[in-house]
């Protein structure tokens, strides 16, 4: 008779076999699906490239440098958290690389630029927070917190990398002395912008005194409303956060009439008012933190006035993020992440800056950085290595069916994921060669999506019903593949990864756009930048896999197909870990050594007395 443990462990075999062979058999079926889905619809999508046709390249990129000799930087970052004895000690640190792409050799050569031993270029932040006051970085310090608040306390560590990053980024564009022309960062720029966007009632640093005057909930509206372009139409006019619109439009010429605004924006004078009642202070709440501040916005008349006292709130706002950022990660010191602000009872107190204030500080630095971008047309590239997302395959192809603009699209059940899908695609057709890429789509595409109303009919929505971000004409994103191999038996090839690009003004100002109105009283219109198939010109995705490809040397099994430059500062990010790890896990010897930090039990022990 067999026992019973080995009994469990033959039907958990059989259990782990069936499932394994009902994965290869779905598996087999949708790979299936894949070659029907890609032969009648998807190859259209596709662009290959022939990089050997570098005179095309070239004049790409004299366009738009203007120089033969191009300097680029990739910016990565690392961090870490230890758990001592009465402290969490958090981590967060960038490092960038630089270098020079010579566009006048068709070798594709770039070198890299060694920092001066005098340039300390790297940002690093080490925060050691006691236990006795880790409840004052929650929002509610004397409320039993919940699951949800401990795991965002316990990613402190990943949101100061994300902001050393952001910082690294935005002081290298900026400084005319190091400022490069192409900028790598790795994070999706998109999903950092959606994952910081945090509702401005949850912001702790509202009354943080920084140039003579505290921080509002008016500073923090407008500074949500960046970053603005007339030309590419941002902010744009759709129904979700249409109040960012008619800011722009104030700002830019105060007064603005009403019924003309209304008009404009397809809306009738009563929603219009509704839906800025946060520039009005009208239907706020009396514990709302914009009530305890001027409006933004007056309303005269028939007449929408801008409240001249905010003019210079976004530079404010970028000052109070270079402050900060400048305490915690150039000047070390160790009060960075601590201010003073009056309790609801009147009363001075300190505060450590929470994650929420983290991601606000995150959202000022991307929006920044993005306008710095613009004003010295800064090639700004985001690469994601790893992510499980249906963004085109599902969201934007399932859109543009609905709204008429695909026709005949296969109903079929792909892989999992985009990157499942596209991995799946040189096996089918063989004249894919690296470097190849989907087109570009909107980044707008992560959030809008089909669904199915309670009768079973398709709509388009945003996340939540109406949410609809990032704004449309910002970013694009695509998916593209950098290392194929054919020459052996079995096909050789790196994965596919995932690429965010900044629009920039004066080339992608004409870009052809779709109008989306299906929804439009939930949505007002949405209009998305589209490349609709391989055939429309795409001049800067172009340009922009010809830089990728030369800057992926694949020489490095562990990061095939991906650019050596982000590798290399990857590289000189780990190294500071490596450095700081140590030191943070032998301070907490300073702290045993302590005997009153000892309890009874330990101090008997330790003199070996019963």
């Amino acid at each position: 008779m067999p026992s019973q443990i080995s009994e469990t462990l033959g039907r958990y075999r059989d259990a782990l076999n069936d499932s394994r062979n009902r994965y290869e058999r779905i598996k087999k079926e949708r790979f299936k699906n894949t070659k029907q889905f890609y032969d009648s619809f998807f190859k259209n999508l596709i662009k290959k490239y022939d990089i050997k046709n570098f005179n095309k390249i070239k004049m790409l990129a004299e366009q738009f440098f203007q120089v033969d000799e191009v300097r680029f930087a990739a910016v990565d970052g690392s961090c870490y958290k230890k758990q001592l004895q009465d402290y969490m000690v958090f981590f967060g640190a960038a490092y960038p690389i630089r270098g020079i792409i010579d566009f006048s050799r068709s070798d594709k050569r770039f070198i890299y630029e060694p920092w001066s031993p005098d340039e300390d270029v790297s940002m690093v932040a080490y925060v050691p927070i006691p236990f006795a006051e880790l409840n004052e970085t929650m929002d509610n310090p004397f409320v039993v917190s919940d699951d949800q608040k401990v795991i965002n306390l316990s990613n402190i560590h990943v949101q100061l990398m994300e902001l050393a990053e952001v910082f690294q980024a935005y002081m290298l564009v900026k400084s005319s002395d190091l400022r490069p022309k192409i900028l790598l960062w790795d994070q999706s720029m998109s999903s950092v912008m959606n994952s910081n966007d945090v509702n401005y009632k949850r912001i702790n640093l509202i009354g943080y005194k920084y140039q003579m005057r505290p921080l509002t909930a008016q500073d923090i509206i407008i500074t949500y409303s960046h970053p603005y372009n007339k030309e590419l139409g941002i902010p744009s006019k759709k129904k979700y956060r249409v109040y960012n619109y008619v800011l722009w439009r104030l700002q830019d010429n105060s007064p603005q009439s009403i019924p003309l605004l209304a008009a404009e924006l397809g809306l009738n004078e009563k929603e219009l008012l509704g839906r800025i009642n946060y520039l009005t202070n009208n239907d706020i709440e009396h514990n709302d933190p914009l009530s305890k501040s001027e409006p933004i916005v007056f309303i005269k008349g028939d007449n929408l006035y801008f409240n001249e006292d905010y003019e210079g709130s976004w530079e404010y706002c970028r000052g109070l993020f270079e402050h900060i950022c400048k305490k915690l990660f150039k000047d070390k010191k160790s009060d960075a992440l601590i201010y003073k602000k009056k309790n609801p009872e009147g009363e001075i107190e300190e505060r450590w800056t929470s994650p929420n204030d983290l991601r606000f500080l995150i959202s000022i630095g991307l929006r920044a950085l993005i306008e710095e971008c613009w004003k010295h047309d800064v090639l700004l590239i985001g690469i994601v290595k790893d992510s499980a997302s249906r963004y085109l395959t599902r969201n934007y192809i399932g859109v543009m069916e609905h709204i008429g603009k695909y026709n005949d699209v296969p109903h079929l059940l792909l892989p999992w994921s985009d990157r499942d899908f596209l991995e799946a695609l040189p096996w089918i057709d063989d004249s894919i060669t690296a470097p190849w890429s989907t087109i570009e789509f909107d980044s707008v595409f992560m959030t809008l999506h089909i669904e199915k109303d309670e009768d079973g009919n398709k709509i388009i929505v945003g996340v939540r019903g109406n949410i609809v971000a990032p704004p449309e004409r910002l970013f694009t994103r695509s998916l593209a593949q950098f290392y194929l191999n054919r020459s052996k038996k079995s096909l050789l090839y790196g994965h596919v990864i995932f690429i965010d690009r900044l629009l920039i003004p004066r080339i992608d100002k004409n870009i052809e756009k779709v109008v989306i109105d299906q929804n439009k009283d939930v949505l007002g219109i949405v209009e998305p930048i589209a490349f609709l198939n391989k055939d429309k010109r795409n001049g800067l995705q172009d340009l922009m896999m010809y830089i990728l490809d030369v800057l992926t040397r694949n020489l490095y099994p562990e990061v095939i197909g991906y650019p050596d430059p982000l590798h290399k500062a990857d590289w000189g990010a780990k190294n500071i870990y490596k450095r700081i790890k140590p030191i943070i896990d032998s301070s907490d010897i300073s702290l045993r050594s302590n005997p009153t930090h000892k309890t009874f039990r330990q101090l008997r022990d330790e003199l070996k007395r019963t």
